[in-house]
């Protein structure tokens, strides 16, 4: 819902506690199960293989006479998933092959029509679901369709069997699409969010309508942004696949859907798995700014759930289960910077710091912004909640409230340990850009203002420049080497990214870098694959006094803060994301 200039009304508010009470259940649950299960399993090379060999309708239905699997189970799935740790569960009711893993009426293309199986185990999800407690969301590609022949996307068609300019959309749209999410809302009971996919090309009038249509059925099924390629749409953002965002990215609810490994559906070919560290890891880093993280799952044709895929979800519940206060319900970090140890999860009342071991300050930690006096300090691992001395002092001249911890030389947990704050009265934090300090200081574009510098020149082949400018709290005076952080896609040249040099105004100097790709940040939580982060230098800069800095960039590789579209989060080869400043002593970078 866009703002205005005018007096907010009742109907604006009424819409906005219609779209946070919807959403509260959604929000508050932060750790979800994806699915990606079909006939592709099968052929076990991913769930884009029709697409990727242009496999013929005729050809590909005849999977369906293999699909049998008996081994499947409800019961176990949802229990898996509440033993992770997870909330609701979001499984593909049909995907871009067209076939739907339900009894379909609309399509005889469907589990229980064409398969030896002739059972509907999403019927038996939604039972396992109502009796433990589980909300069931469906998956429904809904533009894309390779089975059928009038299904027209902006790009990934089925043009092998079917004959682009004889398709009619109207055909699909009225006699399958919509038919088939009647269906799934009207014969399943409760479904808490329809997870829409891939709308390239879809009119902003059928967009609305569909949306339209899902309120009509079920008014408080949740709406993702895939419902649509214009911004805005659905209630909640969708991360591109994979994608983490920057910190300050989203103002409204987001979620990043996440893979074990590198695929979504089963595949023998993918062995390239996340490890419980880094899976945990990256889920403290998501909820750290407010997000939901939809961890995947793809499923054998036996209809189990892999045993690698199984192992790492029990490590993680098992830390999750250990930590559950500082998970569910809470907010993201109060603070715009985030930390280089970790994460930041907050609730009325408490403070929660998800430190990663691999980062344990034992000397000490130290964070600025807290303006409550701390009762109490414990890790919340701990069954005695031994207490942790913390110390707080404020500087009158920089305004800066600072709490000192004193940590256990061990980390308190595995994988990431988190430290309880118990505050007094109401949170009051000091929201300010304000530098993380014994660390990596890190300014993201989001907390940036965006201007344009130059527009751009089509005939000159020549793309919009940008500038983007921060002003921030500097507490530690001295000399930083500055670094752009930048995700590469995995098949790009560095030498093809970045066609200008980056410009920099900061502390009186103006430096002009022509950009390399001088080391990579293998650690970091929120870069995976399609990309690498890349760390290029760009200088050192030397501020003598602490207070108020401003640090200016210039760049085509900055974005448009105000997009029309929404755009496929792996389509751009280079991604600009922040500048780091990690402080210069006796001539060695720290951190």
């Amino acid at each position: 819902m866009e703002e205005t200039n005018s007096v907010p009304n009742a109907a604006h508010a009424a819409g906005t506690n219609v779209r946070d009470r919807r959403t509260a259940w959604w929000t508050e649950s932060r750790f979800g199960m994806f699915i990606h299960w079909g006939l592709y399993a099968i052929p076990a090379q991913g769930e884009w293989i029709m697409y990727g060999q242009k496999i013929p309708v005729h050809e590909y239905e005849k999977l369906a006479q293999q699909f049998n699997p008996t081994e499947f189970d409800a019961r176990v799935w949802v229990s898996l998933a509440k033993e992770a740790g997870m909330r609701y569960i979001v499984i593909t009711a049909k995907h871009h092959d067209g076939f739907a893993m339900y009894h379909s009426k609309t399509d005889p293309f469907n589990i229980v029509d064409r398969t030896p199986f002739r059972r509907d185990p999403l019927k038996e999800l939604a039972e396992a679901c109502r009796e433990a407690g589980m909300v069931l969301c469906f998956y429904y590609s809904h533009v894309i369709d390779w089975h059928h022949p009038h299904a027209v996307h902006k790009e990934h068609n089925n043009t092998w069997d079917y004959k682009l300019e004889e398709k009619r959309f109207s055909e699909y749209w009225e006699g399958k699409a919509k038919p088939q999410l009647k269906e799934l809302l009207t014969e399943y009971g409760r479904v808490g969010l329809l997870w829409f996919d891939t709308a390239g090309g879809l009119s902003e009038e059928d967009s609305k309508a569909i949306v339209q249509h899902v309120r009509s059925l079920q008014p408080d099924c949740l709406i993702n942004s895939r419902v649509s390629h214009y911004m805005g749409m659905g209630d909640y953002v969708s991360k591109g696949d994979n994608e983490i965002g920057m910190s300050g990215e989203d103002t409204r609810p987001w979620e990043t859907p996440m893979t074990l490994n590198q695929s979504w559906g089963y595949t023998t070919r993918d062995q390239i798995w996340k490890t419980a560290d880094a899976l945990i890891q990256k889920l403290v880093n998501v909820i750290g700014k407010g997000g939901n993280l939809l961890l995947n799952v793809g499923p054998t044709p036996q209809g189990t759930i892999p045993e690698l895929s199984v192992e790492r979800l029990r490590e993680v519940g098992a830390w999750v289960r250990r930590n559950a206060e500082a998970i569910y319900g809470t907010e993201g970090s109060p603070f715009p910077c985030e930390p280089d140890w970790g994460a930041i999860t907050a609730k009325p009342g408490r403070l929660y710091l998800h430190i990663h071991n691999a980062k344990w300050p034992a000397d000490g930690l130290r964070l600025c912004g807290i303006r409550n006096k701390i009762l109490r300090a414990y890790p919340l691992a701990d069954p005695n909640q031994a207490g942790i001395a913390a110390l707080q002092s404020y500087d009158g001249n920089l305004d800066l409230h600072t709490l000192t911890l004193h940590l256990p030389p061990q980390p308190t947990d595995q994988h990431v340990s988190v430290i309880v704050l118990e505050l007094e009265a109401e949170n009051d934090f000091d929201r300010m850009l304000t530098q993380i300090p014994d660390g990596i200081f890190q300014l993201d574009i989001p907390h940036a203002a965006i201007h344009i510098l130059r527009e751009a020149d089509e005939e000159q082949g020549l793309p919009a420049l940008r500038s983007a400018g921060w002003t921030f709290k500097l507490i530690e005076p001295g000399t930083y080497e500055i670094m752009l952080v930048s995700f590469k896609r995995y098949d790009q040249q560095w030498s093809d990214l970045y066609p200008e040099p980056l410009l920099v105004e900061t502390a009186g100097q103006n430096i002009v870098k022509d950009l390399m790709e001088d080391a990579a940040d293998e650690h970091s939580p929120s870069c995976q694959h399609p990309y690498t982060a890349v760390l290029s230098r760009i200088g050192r800069v030397t501020w003598n006094e602490a207070g108020m800095q401003t640090l200016v960039i210039g760049s085509s590789k900055i974005k448009d803060p105000s997009p029309r579209f929404t755009e496929i989060w792996h389509a751009d080869p280079v991604k600009l994301r922040a500048i780091r400043l990690m402080r210069v002593e006796d001539g060695a970078v720290k951190g």
